[in-house]
């Protein structure tokens, strides 16, 4: 996938595009990353929302639904939401921890159980047979009409030892090689913008991103 220019010059008229999330890395990243489509993201806690979506779907499309539509349904105001669902899937796990990332083992885990659990099921698996995939999901939900879904992957491996990068909310950072780009997913997601566009790098999160625009683009 190659990005190739600025899709919106910034108008004050346009209508707010607000994120759902309440993860400070998730949101961080987004930002970023729309910056560098001149666009300009907004968190819920700036309209003083902060609810516990129960993620009931047991697709990414059903769970990014259910976040967009929920914070929407709270803002109540002229607001166009996007709600996400990333999956990892590591082929050597059948596809776990697919959609269940953060409840991978049935509760709530912290960043650091979640990459030690990773480590201890690949224990025994060499590097040539720890492939993955990352998937990213945005839904895009406005009053009135009906929400879309938008997705973007990038394929890699699970590194044999983590690094010692950490960010909080983004486990897989220092677990995820990105085989298409020769690096570990941290150095990807610490790179400026700027040089990320120089050298066509493109995360799944941004694919799904670059995917949503030209219908945001439509609806804003």
């Amino acid at each position: 996938m190659e990005y190739t220019g600025t899709y919106l010059e910034r108008k004050d008229n346009i209508t707010p595009i607000v994120y759902a999330t309440t993860n400070p890395g998730k949101f961080s990243e987004v930002q970023k990353l729309f910056a560098g489509h001149n666009m300009t993201i907004h968190s819920v806690a700036e309209y003083n929302v902060n609810i516990d979506v129960d993620e009931t779907g047991t697709t990414l499309e059903e769970n990014a639904i259910l976040k967009a539509e929920a914070y929407r349904d709270a803002i109540r105001g002229d607001v166009i939401v996007l709600g996400d669902d990333t999956g990892v899937e590591i082929d050597a796990l059948g596809g776990e921890p697919g959609i269940k990332v953060r409840r991978w083992k049935g509760y709530k885990m912290t960043d650091d159980e979640i990459i030690a659990y990773t480590m201890v099921r690949l224990k025994d698996v060499p590097e040539n047979k720890r492939t993955a995939h990352f998937r990213t999901v945005i839904a895009v939900a406005k009053q009135g009409i009906p929400t879309k879904v938008f997705s973007g992957i990038l394929p890699g491996r699970i590194v044999v030892e983590p690094h010692t990068y950490r960010e909080e909310g983004l486990p897989f950072q220092p677990l995820f090689f990105a085989t298409e780009y020769n690096q570990m997913l941290y150095q990807i997601h610490t790179l400026p913008m700027i040089e990320k566009l120089a050298h066509n790098i493109i995360t799944h999160r941004e694919r799904a991103v670059i995917s949503a625009i030209p219908y945001l683009m439509s609806v804003i």
